[in-house]
Parts: structure tokens; sequence; C-alpha cells
């Protein structure tokens, strides 16, 4: 991984009237080939620094993937107007959950940009929470 790019990814989960937003800022790489975008990089816990987690962002044919591997493993897929089942798991065990994603938009170039994605998650067809997810990329 070169780490060309300093990635920022913000997530914002409103539960009832109660939001909270987590920033990310890192180091990571892309890739745009044949009408896809790779976004890799790695995430690093704050209460133990030596814990990582591996994320790549998938964009292709409308469809975005987020993949992270480490201690807590997700695969969340959004796609604009459908409700995908996901796979969470976390230390605590795993759990399916609902993803149903509002909209999605991907504004990016060589130089960068940015990947916006707005889903609600659910539990037994239960909504639990209201998410949105933000990224920028920009050259180093």
């Amino acid at each position: 991984m070169d780490d060309k790019y300093l990635i920022t990814v913000v997530g914002t989960q409103t539960i009832d009237d109660d939001s909270e937003s987590i920033e990310v800022i890192t180091t990571g790489d892309m890739l745009q080939e044949d009408g896809r975008l790779t976004i890799t990089y790695p995430e690093f816990s704050q209460e133990e620094p030596i814990t990582r987690t591996d994320t790549t962002i998938t964009f292709e044919s409308g469809r975005l993937t987020i993949e992270r591997r480490g201690e807590m493993s997700s695969r969340l897929t959004l796609e604009q107007g459908i409700r995908h089942q996901c796979l969470y798991e976390t230390p605590m065990g795993s759990m399916m959950i609902g993803i149903f994603t509002d909209s999605i938009s991907v504004d990016m170039t060589a130089d960068g940009g940015e990947i916006r994605a707005s889903y609600q998650l659910d539990f037994n067809h239960n909504a639990v929470s209201y998410n949105q997810f933000h990224v920028t990329l920009r050259l180093k």
C-alpha cells in the first residue's frame, strides 16, 4: 500500500433524536479501473492503538460495499432504494442487520473526492438508527 491519500471518514448515527458522530483520519489508497472504485485504509483503536481494522470501500454499478476486517468485522452492502441483509461480527458474537439505503453519491477523480451515503439500520425489520457516512480523499 502506497498511502497516497489523506482519508477522512465521518460516520453519524441518529437514534431517536440523539446523534453521535465519529471521525477517523488516516492514510490509504484508491484505485479506479473498469468502472470500479476501490479505497483501502487502516483504522486503529483509540483505546488500544495496536488494534488494527482494515477497511475496503468498493463502489461499482451503483452498489457501495464497506468491508471491515479486524476485531470487529462486517460487510455492509448499500444500494439506493434496496434493503440488504448484512453480517456484523463483534467480540461478543455475530448478528444479522438490515440496511435500507436512502442515498449514495460518489464524486471521485484521481486527485480525490468524496463519497456520501445515508441509510437506515434495522434488527428484525424494526428500525434502530439512521446513519450517514461521508468519506473524503485528497492527495497527500
